[in-house]
Parts: C-alpha cells; structure tokens; sequence
C-alpha cells in the first residue's frame, strides 16, 4: 500500500475529529488542523525513511519529515516488524509536496508504518507554529522532567538506562513496563514487567513518546494514580504539549532541530544527535499555550 488518496485522508480526519477528547492523538490532529487553517499550507520538501535494523551497537534510528518553511519532525524507526519496507511502501519522491496532514489523517486507520508518518508529520506542523511565532522552547536541566529522591517508586513505559542508573543510587524501586514476553525480568529493587498494574504502584512515571505509536499511552495513563508526577520525553515527543497535558502529565521533553541539514546527515551515517538538536521541557507553567504562539505568528505576518 503507497500513499493514501486525498478522499482517504480526508475519512482519516474526520475519524480523528470524532475521537477528539478521547484519543491524545486525535487532540493534536485537531490542534494541526486548527494551525494549518490559520498560518496556510504547508507542503512536504524531504523526507528520510530508514529500513529499521535494531542493533544494540548502535544509536537508535529515527526518520525525519520536513516541510517547505524548514520545520522538520521525526519518528522513532524501531518499534517493530510494522516498519519494515517503509522507503518501498511510501516511496520519499511520492510524499515530496504532500499536505503533511494527510499523513496525520493516516493515524486513525493506519498500521505501526502509517502511524510513524503521521508522528513526523505532526512534530514537524509543532515545529512549523513554533518558527513562525518565533517560540524557542526552553531547554532542559533534566533529561526526564523528574526529580528523584529517596522513597520515590519509578514506573517506565519504555526503559531509560541512566535513570535507572539514578534511581538505583538513591534506592528507588523500579518498575518497567514492557511489551515484550522475553524481556520479563526481576532482581533486587528492579522489575520488568506486562502489567500495567504497577504503574499505580509509583509515584513518579516517565513515558517514552513511542507509545503514541503503539496506541499504549492512554493505557498506561489510565493506570497512574492521579497525584503521580508523570512525563512523556524523548525526540518524538516534539509535538503540541495540551493534549498530555489535560490528561493529567506533568512534563512534556522533545528536541528542537537546531540544524536540519546536520541531524540529516548524522541520521543517515547512524551517529547521535549531538548538538544538532537542543532538548527542552515543557510544562503547564512554562508553555505560552498554541493559540497564543498561532495568534502571535499572524501579527508576525508568517
């Protein structure tokens, strides 16, 4: 299956408009929508779609999305076997001048590939607000917008080898949540874990943004005790921070691609991001909100 026809994408829409406050990502496809109508179009200029190979030797693989303004956004390249064949499937000549909402329209009824497309598209509409209005998001002291100490229990819905190395330290029990039935493990102060059950056990919760892709987020949010500290980080988490927000996360960590160009390169040769990227942090306190960036970006006449 290639690129799905506009009447396809414009079903896809209309799908994510009727799940609206009740999927995160249908939020943001309305957030796009709402965008989009106010700043113009914009148009797909390049696209990188690498053929996934996980390796532990290596960097984790990432594909990017950029538009004709210079914004770009990403996508995480290994979540499973739904991503193989992607360049073939959506060859990269035939999404160059496409609405990047189009692709986000594919969410709603696509697989784990459709579903990558359509996060790179909507980092790189985020992205997109945010040159436009002028908006730097602020960088970020933390990695993981946590702040451990001892008597904290930690749940991870994805695993962050430092900060278990942190926790650890501070004798913070830790809890990881896993998909996968081989990675199930247990040894002192440390589990791995199919039961999303034990997310309620912790008090402080740390998401990676890869559960957008798998339809896992709104699950392991269901499952965190309501006064948890709870945050969604990681590159592909650079997208508008309301929708995690109204449900009740309290950080939001994404990159800003610093130099497009140069995370291209550094993509394609399998190195890290480097300085390539600033990371930031976003909250409910520090976030000016989309609608005032959008209604600052008019005035700014872009």
């Amino acid at each position: 299956m290639g690129v799905k026809p506009l009447v396809v994408a414009r079903t896809g829409i209309t799908r994510l408009r009727r799940l609206v406050g009740r999927s995160v990502f249908a939020d943001l496809a309305s957030i796009g929508i709402r965008a989009l109508e106010a700043l113009g179009a914009r148009r797909i200029t390049r696209v990188y779609l690498p053929e996934p190979a996980p390796d532990a030797t290596r960097t984790v693989e990432f594909g990017l999305l950029e538009l004709d303004d210079g914004s770009a956004g990403l996508y995480y390249a290994w979540l499973g076997p739904g991503q193989q064949d992607m360049p073939h499937r959506f060859p990269p000549e035939a999404l160059v001048g496409r609405d990047p909402m189009e692709l986000i329209a594919a969410y709603a009824t696509g697989d784990d590939a459709e579903r990558s497309l359509a996060m790179a598209g909507m980092n790189a509409v985020t992205a997109s607000v945010w040159r436009a209005s002028g908006y730097v998001p602020p960088m970020r002291a933390s990695s993981f917008g946590l702040n451990l100490v001892s008597g904290d229990t930690l749940g991870m819905v994805g695993h962050f080898p430092p900060l278990v190395r942190q926790a650890r330290e501070l004798g913070v029990p830790v809890y990881v949540l896993e998909r996968k039935v081989s990675m199930v493990n247990r040894g002192e102060g440390f589990e791995i874990t199919l039961d999303p059950g034990v997310l309620g056990q912790c008090n402080k919760v740390v998401c990676t943004a890869a559960t957008l892709l798998n339809n896992s987020l709104e699950e392991a949010l269901g499952h965190c005790v309501l006064d948890a500290t709870v945050s969604v980080v990681g590159p592909t988490a650079s997208f508008f921070p309301e929708p995690l927000f109204a449900r009740g996360v309290s950080a939001v960590g994404g990159v800003h691609l610093v130099d497009v160009d140069a995370v291209l390169r550094g993509l394609r040769m399998g190195e890290s991001f480097g300085d390539t990227v600033s990371r930031y942090l976003l909250t409910p306190e520090n976030y000016p909100g989309t609608e005032f960036l959008l209604q600052r970006a008019k005035k700014r006449g872009t």
